[in-house]
């Protein structure tokens, strides 16, 4: 142990007040150093670690002036013998050695990052030192920053030789296998940008991988995967597996087996780099394995494969459907889900998944209902309806996006499970929802009818899409829809009423009475406009929403409008509404932006997404009438568009050259906007906005073929077009695809 505090000299000549972190003044940091510094027991001193990572790093992407300051002295911490938490310290500090790697510029050049690097290449003798400490998990720690430091360091030739060296002294085998691995991970990493250490990096791999002497066989799977970062033609994804799964290969030693080898699948895939072919192999030759964890983790490669490729899921789908009748309960559930993302592809699995509903493991009979819900199969009804009487913990969850290129394992949707399997059984449905409905309007849980206080607006969000999903025999739910009016939600309750159109006939007072009041509050409004100019803001906080303003009455006025359209035809009160709210929100739409679209402060960009929205939502009230009817009133959300290329990718921008399109007849803009969305960029993803401008598309017929190249790329790739790390980013480049053939489609006749 050691014998005091680390000294920390030069701690109170840093102006800590003058400098910055995650969270602010940076005033806090030197007592949190002081208290790491001191040794013995302290149980808050985790706590502190966590929370000085937090303000400093901060997730990284960014470096603080806080952190330049702070790595002197986290470095004095990270030689202390003897103190606490030193090989967490160390780690801390690895992901700021790793920062170089992934920062792009401007950032990389800030001057704070500058600092950054200035301060590690000061530290490397200590850090290199580090790699002959005591404590094993010191040294793996810091072997695992060298490689990092390497990769950007002027003294990349000296760190790599040094952790080429430790490996004939090293006693840990784990730490042998991980110099490997890693060693070659930075090597490939550093050819990929260029670096000019990727000629050390690459010698010193080399050299570990020529290493046999001890542990030979031991090792033989760390030198197969560091030869095949280097070259893919060293080793085969079975050369791979065989290693993997040979008896002299120490399971402990190797992070892929961990968890009894649930990390096994997803460890080999990723060591076959871009192989799709390898990929699948690996996923065979695992999904059917005899460790039943071994089983999870080839399921979860499974998913992650077809999250990357569509040619994944036919080729996966039978081994999938397969795992439904797994002992492990965990996997049945894995599974399930699983055939629910294969959408219309895991159809053939319908009546498994129908038996899979009695699964005493819940998660599996769960995720069965799911994936007959996606699959819209009748069998999935009594699941649903039950969760839309019993909100349960461990049961449906509600709609949630997870970025990411792996497959996300998560509580099904209730709201999209409602709506995949409304078109074909709405009439089933729509009891439950209206029951549901009701209890949301008042108030009220299922279970004891206790009232509660506020109205649940996601809940009411959830039911009256689902609703809207049912199509015509939403009409059953007309006194609900009519309640929601009058309880002074009348765009909620549009969203069903306007599919209803003019079954919803008795309705139109009520939709009058919406679109007066919406009218008459726009007018009021409240004291203080949020204009460009303006430095007012409502007070808000996170529980207590500001209130509507005037655009917000507005554009409740336009969609009450439009769905009273669709239920009388009235095109004089439509057009009314419209020249009302241009009238109104004349002043309101002026001089919000700045030059290349800057907004000049919060106000400005409130008023800029506001005119966003007043734009798109009076086109969508003009295309619902007969081409030229709204010619005229056009020109407003015309010259908005044309104002705003900046913004062309967002739902605004494509649903006014839509409706642009639809009132003049004319499709050049629509086909600029459109272009402008669908370009396939670099790592870009499909979105909701890509479908919308997609779905656009199918409606220019012939005039589509001008943009017939980006189409036959939605349709014909391979590769995920994806927003999202789950079933949704499958989801989305599956109905990318379908509307990009049916877009190729109508433009060939």
């Amino acid at each position: 142990m050691i014998a005091g505090p680390v000294p920390l000299d030069g701690l109170d000549a840093v102006p800590w007040a003058d400098l910055a972190h995650a969270y602010g003044s940076a005033a806090d940091v030197p007592a949190i150093l002081r208290a790491l510094a001191r040794p013995g027991p302290d149980p808050e001193r985790e706590e502190r670690l966590d929370e000085l990572d937090s303000a400093i790093h901060h997730q990284g992407g960014a470096v603080y002036s806080a952190g330049a300051a702070a790595l002197p002295f986290l470095l004095e911490l990270a030689a202390a013998p003897g103190l606490p938490l030193r090989a967490a310290i160390v780690e801390l500090l690895g992901r700021f050695a790793a920062l170089p790697n992934d920062m792009c510029e401007p950032w990389s050049s800030d001057e704070h990052a500058l600092s950054c690097r200035a301060a590690l290449v000061a530290g490397h003798d200590l850090l290199v030192a580090l790699l002959d400490d005591t404590d094993p998990a010191v040294r793996a720690a810091v072997a695992d920053l060298l490689w990092e430091y390497a990769r950007w360091s002027p003294r990349a030739q000296d760190a790599a030789r040094a952790l080429a060296d430790r490996d004939a002294v090293e006693p840990d085998l784990a730490m042998r296998v991980s110099l490997r691995m890693a060693g070659a991970r930075a090597a490939a990493g550093a050819r990929a940008s260029g670096s000019p250490s990727a000629a050390p990096l690459t010698a010193a791999v080399r050299r570990l991988i020529k290493a046999v002497g001890r542990d030979a066989d031991a090792l033989t799977l760390a030198r197969l995967a560091a030869a095949r970062r280097l070259d893919p033609a060293a080793a085969t994804w079975r050369d791979l597996l065989d290693a993997a799964l040979a008896p002299a290969t120490p399971h402990h030693a190797y992070p892929a087996w961990r968890a009894d080898g649930a990390h096994l699948a997803t460890a080999l895939c990723a060591l076959c780099g871009d192989d799709p072919a390898a990929r699948l192999d690996v996923v065979r030759a695992l999904i059917g394995h005899e460790r039943p964890r071994v089983r999870t983790g080839a399921l979860q490669a499974a998913g992650d494969a077809m999250l990357r490729r569509r040619s994944a899921v036919p080729a996966l789908v039978p081994l999938i459907g397969a795992a439904l009748e797994d002992p492990e309960p965990e996997n049945r559930a894995r599974a399930a889900d699983l055939l629910a993302a294969a959408g219309d592809a895991g159809a053939a699995f319908d009546d498994r998944l129908a038996a899979a509903l009695d699964d005493p493991h819940r998660p599996a009979a769960l995720r069965a209902a799911w994936a007959l819900a996606r699959h819209g199969d009748v069998r999935a009804v009594p699941a649903l309806t039950h969760a839309l009487d019993h909100e349960e913990d461990d049961g449906f969850g509600p709609s949630a996006h997870y970025g990411g290129n792996f497959y996300w394992f998560t509580r099904p949707p209730l709201r999209e499970a409602l709506e995949a399997c409304a078109p074909a059984h709405g009439p089933l449905l729509v009891p439950a929802l209206r029951s549901a409905l009701a209890r949301c309007l008042t108030g009220q849980r299922p279970a004891d009818g206790a009232a509660t206080a506020p109205v649940d607006l996601p809940r009411l969000h959830l039911l009256c899409d689902a609703l809207a999903a049912c199509g015509p025999a939403a009409a059953e739910a007309l006194p609900e829809l009519a309640a929601l009016l009058d309880a002074g939600h009348p765009r909620l309750a549009c969203t069903v009423i306007e599919v209803l159109g003019p079954a919803a006939g008795h309705c139109r007072p009520r939709l009058e009475r919406a679109a007066r009041t919406a009218l008459a509050a726009s007018s009021a409004g409240p004291s203080t406009h949020r204009t460009a100019n303006s430095s007012a803001v409502s007070a808000t906080s996170p529980t207590r929403p500001r209130p509507p303003g005037p655009v917000d009455h507005c554009l409740a006025a336009l969609t009450v409008a439009r769905t009273r359209f669709a239920v009388d035809g009235d095109e004089a009160a439509l057009l009314r509404t419209v020249d009302e709210v241009l009238t109104s929100t004349a002043v309101l739409c002026q001089g919000v932006e700045e030059a290349h679209g800057r907004p000049r402060s919060a106000a400005a960009a409130s008023a800029i997404r506001e005119t966003a929205a007043l734009a798109s939502a009076m086109a969508r009230c003009l295309a619902a009438l007969e081409p030229g009817a709204g010619a005229s009133r056009m020109r407003r959300p015309e010259q908005w568009l044309r104002a705003t290329e900046w913004r062309w990718r967002s739902h605004e921008s494509v649903a006014v050259a839509r409706a642009h399109r639809r009132v003049t007849g004319d499709s050049g803009l629509a086909l600029q906007v459109y272009r402008h969305v669908l370009k396939i960029r670099p790592g870009a993803a499909c979105s909701p906005i890509e479908l919308a401008a997609l779905r656009g598309l199918t409606d220019l017929g012939p005039e589509a073929q001008a943009l017939a190249p980006l189409l036959r790329a939605y349709r014909d790739r391979d590769e995920r077009l994806c927003d999202g790390g789950g079933w949704r980013g499958m989801a989305l480049d599956e109905e990318a695809r379908g509307l990009a053939a049916a877009a190729l489609s109508a433009g060939a006749r």
